[in-house]
């Protein structure tokens, strides 16, 4: 086959983390199954790391295959800001910056025209043009852009790095935690209410109701059960720049995350092709097959390629993300000292993803225990200096602004994963066999969290951490609300200790579910 005949995928890709990862791994994948040119487009503050990302993917045997992924950073830098300039309208600046650099560059490829990546130089000839645009929920606008280009060629995907249950939520009402009226329901607040449209869409995407979800495959919950933490949490939804630090006030992100939501429904629409779910059928299966019917009546597909992750356990994937992470030889030393010292899965590890943390560090203190590696590279992680001393002085626990998690999550001294459920984390988590326990905050994570310890039974939930008017609240599987006190919490941790010592020995039923569900996944084979 003629090299400038083969198809070509074209990738608009983003800035967090949690959903540039799995874009790579999608582009490594495509690649290694098919001759098919990829052109993933990305940002100049995140290129070498996308890059070593996509690397990771590829053996010394199959390195000709990455040739055929190009990698091009797009021009997102807005200049003439004043100095007064919020952290939010600097994002927006950027954000309106890379949409005219995407549209100049995608149009540039439906002519067949070469591209030059704005960051290195580097020049990428002329190939076929694309048949498919792969647009990640956070850039939907621009599914709605390239939609409505007279001379497009390509079928437009949307990429969800997110539970398919979660997408089935957005497809329905605003008082049901979807967007499908979002845009109804923002005029006719802003209307009443004299504000603009993103402080309309803002305040929105903020409000949770008391009205029952019920969605395939899960029990029932409240509405505000989304919502599981202080409500200050969601500004780092709206943070999309995770290298950004210090302190950033609510106001300061006003309207970033409701003009996504607001758009949400017009991007669905403008993907001709359907979605492209990281979720593994085994994972979800009743909502998949919910979610595939739905879109059926569109005539348009629904393709579940989780987990996308890369390998953990060639030369190549370890070493490539342990080149990512500054106190990586500190973190290997780390681990390899608590399994000589303490044995096989007597380490915790903890991490709240990159963009989330705590808003009440006191229930992290109260709950951590020897033996652990804190991950805390979101910019809200403020850990107080007689934390760090405690930590350092214990001999017992590693802090690390970024872990190599894959790398953390097969290694044998690993026991437990504390996580905030982010959907990558877990499915990678599941993908190592890993039992974890449950912290979420918002998004798709308080359902993953509800469907692995009330469905696969493989993770147990802290309840009592939860904070804010929302997370005070009863749970409607339990009709309790969390007491949230010190002793509450430390009573459900000595409580959820006990029968996960139970329930992880062999034999036990924690063990034999994760036995199933990665026998569903072919993960690995049986120890």
């Amino acid at each position: 086959m003629d090299v400038a005949t083969h198809p070509h995928i074209v990738i608009a890709g983003v800035e967090p983390w949690g959903h540039a990862r799995p874009l790579c791994a999608f582009a490594t994948k495509v690649v290694q199954t098919r001759d098919v040119h990829v052109t993933l487009f990305t940002l100049p503050r995140i290129l070498d790391r996308v890059k070593n990302e996509v690397a990771r993917g590829f053996t010394a045997e199959s390195l000709n295959r990455q040739n055929l992924i190009r990698i091009v950073a797009l021009d997102n830098c807005a200049e003439n800001l004043p100095s007064s300039a919020s952290v939010a309208e600097r994002l927006k600046a950027e954000s309106r910056v890379f949409t005219g650099s995407f549209m100049s560059a995608y149009q540039l490829l439906l002519s067949g025209g070469s591209l030059t990546c704005f960051a290195t130089k580097t020049e990428f000839c002329e190939v076929s043009s694309p048949t498919m645009l792969v647009v990640d929920l956070l850039n939907g606008h621009l599914a709605v852009l390239a939609s409505q280009l007279a001379h497009n060629t390509a079928t437009i995907y949307r990429f969800c790095s997110s539970m398919a249950s979660s997408v089935l939520v957005s497809l329905s009402t605003c008082d049901f935690g979807g967007r499908s009226d979002c845009k109804e329901r923002t005029h006719e607040i802003a209307q009443r209410t004299g504000q603009s449209i993103e402080e309309a869409a803002a305040e929105l995407s903020q409000t949770f109701t008391d009205n029952i979800i019920k969605l395939p495959g899960l029990p029932a919950l409240h509405h505000y059960e989304l919502n599981p933490q202080d409500i200050r949490v969601r500004v780092c939804l709206a943070l999309l720049v995770s290298c950004l630090t210090g302190p950033i006030q609510k106001s300061m992100m006003k309207g970033f995350m409701g003009m996504i939501w607001y758009t949400l429904t017009d991007s669905y629409a403008a993907c001709d092709g359907g979605l492209i779910v990281t979720s593994p059928d085994v994972y979800e299966p009743a909502a998949i097959a919910a979610l595939k019917a739905s879109f059926a009546e569109t005539k348009r597909n629904v393709w579940t390629l989780g987990p996308l992750t890369l390998s953990g356990g060639t030369h190549e994937a370890v070493n490539g993300e342990m080149a990512q992470a500054d106190q990586a030889i500190e973190i290997k030393r780390f681990m390899d000292d608590v399994l000589h010292k303490y044995g096989e899965q007597s380490l915790v590890y903890i991490s709240f993803g990159s963009m989330f943390w705590v808003p009440d560090f006191t229930k992290l203190d109260e709950f951590l225990i020897a033996g652990q590696i804190l991950n805390h590279g979101s910019p809200f992680a403020q850990l107080p200096d007689m934390f760090k001393t405690k930590v350092v002085q214990s001999g017992l626990g590693l802090l690390s602004k970024w872990t190599p998690q894959q790398t953390v999550l097969i290694h044998p001294a690993l026991g437990w994963f504390v996580t905030h459920c982010g959907h990558n984390s877990v499915l990678e988590a599941v993908s190592s066999g890993v039992p974890m326990i449950c912290w979420p905050f918002t998004a798709d994570q308080p359902l993953n969290a509800l469907l692995l310890t009330n469905v696969h039974s493989v993770a147990y939930e802290l309840v009592e951490v939860r904070t804010g008017p929302d997370g005070e609240k009863p749970l409607h599987r339990t009709g309790k609300a969390p007491i949230g006190t010190p002793e509450a919490l430390r009573a459900e941790v000595h409580d959820e200790m006990i029968m996960i010592a139970k329930g992880w020995d062999v034999g036990g039923n924690a063990r034999v579910e994760m036995d199933k569900m990665l026998d569903g996944m072919r993960v690995g084979s049986k120890l």
